[in-house]
């Protein structure tokens, strides 16, 4: 009979791996780029409705950016994040003869728009990379226990005034009998 309990546990666990790590990741790097196609086509809207040249460079570049960030959606990780930041410097000197074209846009409306899509990828892609899947929750479980630990010393310092308080000699025998 334990061989059979066994044998039902490591099919559950198979299970339960295969939709957690193929279909549920699946699910998560759709999203994650339905997000960011909605980003770019916010954008392209925005300058239509507005009577923007598309040849814009700094819209352009935004638009290349956002379409890279969809190429590489199927192997954005937090290792691979780390990375590249680690690496940073070498980022750094290839990014110093990119051209950033959203320096030289004069008008602020469109200036505005294309920092406020590039902030939201940003944000979108480390939500992706950072908050959700496996390392999402042990991520969110850390910061409640962060929150958990704040929480308890703030109750801790009101409970020390409070023993402070009642560590007093002028309490009355009264009040003292009512504690014990």
């Amino acid at each position: 009979m334990n061989e059979y309990v066994l044998l039902e546990c490591a099919i559950s666990l198979g299970v339960m791996a295969y939709v957690w790590f193929w279909q549920i990741a699946r699910l998560r790097r759709d999203d994650f780029r339905a997000n960011i196609r909605r980003l770019r086509d916010d954008l392209f809207d925005f300058m239509w409705k507005n009577g923007y040249e598309f040849s814009t460079p700094a819209y352009v570049e935004a638009r290349q950016t956002l379409n890279g960030m969809l190429r590489l959606s199927n192997s954005l990780s937090i290792p691979k994040l780390f990375l590249m930041l680690f690496f940073g410097t070498e980022i750094d000197r290839y990014q110093s003869r990119l051209p950033d074209s959203l320096d030289k846009v004069e008008d602020t409306c469109l200036r505005g728009k294309i920092k406020k899509v590039r902030s939201e990828a940003v944000e979108t892609m480390l939500h992706f990379v950072l908050l959700e899947g496996i390392p999402g929750v042990l991520f969110r479980l850390i910061a409640r226990l962060t929150r958990c630990k704040n929480w308890a010393i703030q109750k801790s310092q009101r409970l020390l005034l409070s023993a402070y308080e009642l560590g007093s000699p002028s309490l009355s025998t009264q009040q003292r009998a009512f504690l014990h």
